[in-house]
């Protein structure tokens, strides 16, 4: 089914073009390096999904062309998908095309999403908020996602660690936000902290660097790395509980 439009919800400067998104997935998640961090990624989602049970309602808030989306529908949960580039949603259109069932698919700010209120039983944003134009709106969608969640709801956020030192790669123009500031956000507005998980201790780019006989050890360096000092990680996702029942 084709992507609706949230009200009062024009398309902002930091979505993808048509272009971008015809190279999107092809350009960071095909390489043997790409499938590893795409796995690292879909786990820690996998792992945050497993608090709500596969019926609730779910939200990908930036969902671009559905890499995770897809992974999270196959796992048997029931995720739409919102994001500002229409052509994104039309290459995740492409995806599910003739899958069949209900599919939420909204073209829409993440700050302001057009959706009601507590509507939501899960809602995430993954490489989301360092691509958002500032700070300050970064922090705004992570109110907005707080505002979708049903009491007793969870949403996860995941941001570039502004405590990480920038080096290479890292010194890169980007949105960050520090753990601190997302989880105080969070709490402002009605969510409980659960936990904080670590991505990319070791840095993305050293997937990349690595020969192909040494990368699965780097992998699982990585990721016990990751399990044992998150907050010192290059990404953090925090995980919230709605207040209520």
């Amino acid at each position: 089914m084709p992507p609706t439009t949230a009200p009062n919800a024009p398309a902002r400067e930091t979505a993808y073009s048509e272009a971008q998104a015809a190279a999107y997935d092809d350009k960071r998640f095909t390489s043997p390096a790409g499938r590893r961090i795409h796995a690292f990624e879909r786990d820690i989602l996998l792992e945050a999904l497993a608090h709500v049970d596969r019926n609730g309602r779910i939200l990908e808030v930036g969902c671009g062309t559905g890499r995770l989306l897809l992974e999270a529908r196959s796992a048997g949960y029931n995720v739409g998908g919102l994001d500002a580039s229409p052509h994104m949603l039309e290459k995740l259109n492409q995806k599910i095309a003739g899958r069949g069932g209900e599919f939420e698919m909204v073209v829409g700010q993440a700050a302001q999403t057009g959706r009601p209120d507590a509507s939501y039983d899960f809602i995430y944003a993954i490489r989301l908020l360092n691509q958002t134009e500032s700070p300050a709106y970064a922090l705004d969608v992570v109110s907005e996602m707080l505002r979708l969640a049903r009491p007793g709801a969870y949403v996860l956020a995941e941001f570039v660690n502004g405590r990480r030192p920038r080096w290479g790669d890292n010194k890169r123009s980007t949105t960050r936000l520090t753990p601190e500031e997302v989880i105080e956000r969070g709490r402002h507005r009605g969510g409980e902290f659960v936990y904080t998980r670590g991505a990319f201790f070791l840095s993305m780019q050293a997937y990349n660097a690595v020969p192909g006989w040494l990368a699965p050890a780097v992998a699982g360096c990585d990721r016990l790395l990751s399990r044992l000092m998150p907050r010192l990680c290059s990404r953090c996702y925090v995980l919230f509980r709605r207040a209520g029942e």
